[in-house]
């Protein structure tokens, strides 16, 4: 593994939060990559080429810094990773007075290094599997080729599965939205045993469900309800999850397009969606959005500047179009429920209390 200056500055940023000396980092060519004084940058430094080469920590003197290239008093030591010198830690200060606390300080510096060296190991990996999964979903066919492909990288093709999409809406900034994205993968990823779950792009996972077992609807809804509810309450996230009716054994593309349809309609209705489920909300999700807001245009066009009719209408429908509880719900006289109605009907031409006009307003209202 190289040390790129990327990574040493977050070591300088990190460990500067602890300790009040000068420090630096150089490479494996005695450069220095990343300090605490930024205009150490880029200089060469002899004493750290030294200790690349012997593999030792190295004291540096008043006396030695004056006649060593780019030097300044204090210590040095080698920054080791799988039994290799990949880079020097350099703190500033009279030896004896920071030797307490140096060796700590390459141990913990060590430690960072090859925490960053699992990260990215893991998004190689990552990217392996979004790759696969890519080539998976646009195959014609599956060969003997591809299923062994999917062997190496732990897939097992040919096992039943379910197939979801996990979208997640957030507020924060991008490089926090990218931290809590990573993390809510890392949770979910540990309790899905033998299940596989990728990033999809635009805050959205792709998960393959194992049905082995062939659990239930209702238990993988209570699944999903849990993992949904987690999430929620320990991130600042919404969550929309969408599931397959088809089961993916060696094809994937019938099972991701109802997944993605499932998934936007969670999105609308703040909930988990199974695509056998879908009835209106099916044809709702084919119709191009200029279609949809003519539609809406010509159902609604006479109240959509009317929020106490449009929140009337909402509830009278969400009521199964019962005059008692509607009113009941909204504090307010059947008498006047009843003058709202034809309001509407007057103003729009679409009578509500009709099986046309119910027809109607619902769609309207569902493309809204």
């Amino acid at each position: 593994m190289r040390l790129l200056p990327e990574l040493a500055s977050k070591i300088i940023d990190e460990v500067q939060t602890i300790i009040d000396e000068d420090l630096i980092i150089v490479n494996e060519n005695g450069n220095i990559i990343a300090s605490t004084d930024k205009d150490r940058v880029g200089s060469f430094h002899e004493g750290a080429k030294m200790v690349m080469q012997t593999e030792r920590k190295y004291d540096i003197t008043t006396e030695k810094a004056a006649v060593l290239k780019g030097v300044k008093p204090g210590i040095n030591l080698p920054i080791f990773f799988e039994g290799k010198v990949i880079g020097v830690i350099g703190i500033t200060g009279i030896p004896s007075h920071v030797e307490p606390y140096a060796d700590l300080l390459r141990k913990m510096t060590e430690l960072m290094i090859k925490e960053a060296y699992h990260i990215e190991q893991k998004e190689w990996e990552m990217r392996g599997l979004e790759a696969f999964f890519q080539e998976w979903l646009y195959a014609k066919e599956v060969d003997d080729a591809f299923i062994r492909r999917g062997q190496m990288l732990g897939i097992s093709l040919g096992s039943p599965y379910l197939c979801a999409f996990l979208q997640m809406d957030m507020k924060p900034s991008i490089d926090h939205q990218q931290r809590m994205q990573s993390e809510v993968m890392d949770l979910l990823k540990r309790r899905l045993s033998s299940d596989y779950m990728i990033r999809w792009g635009n805050g959205r996972f792709l998960l393959l469900k194992n049905q082995r077992n062939k659990n239930s609807k209702n238990f993988l809804h209570m699944t999903l309800k849990k993992w949904k509810a987690y999430v929620e309450e320990n991130y600042p996230i919404y969550l929309s999850i969408g599931m397959s009716k088809s089961t993916v054994t060696y094809q994937l593309d019938e099972a991701y397009r109802e997944a993605v349809k499932a998934t936007k309609v969670a999105r609308a209705k703040g909930d988990i969606i199974f695509y056998d489920d879908l009835l209106m909300d099916l044809i709702v999700e084919e119709i191009d959005p200029e279609t949809r807001r003519e539609f809406i245009h010509r159902v609604l066009g006479g109240i959509e500047a009317e929020k106490e009719l449009l929140a009337t209408l909402k509830c009278y429908f969400n009521h199964r179009q019962s005059i008692k509880d509607t009113a009941s719900v909204m504090h307010i006289h059947t008498n006047t429920l009843h003058y709202r109605l034809r309001q509407i009907k007057e103003m729009t031409d679409v009578d509500p209390k009709e099986a046309e006009g119910i027809a109607l307003f619902y769609l309207a209202l569902q493309m809204c």
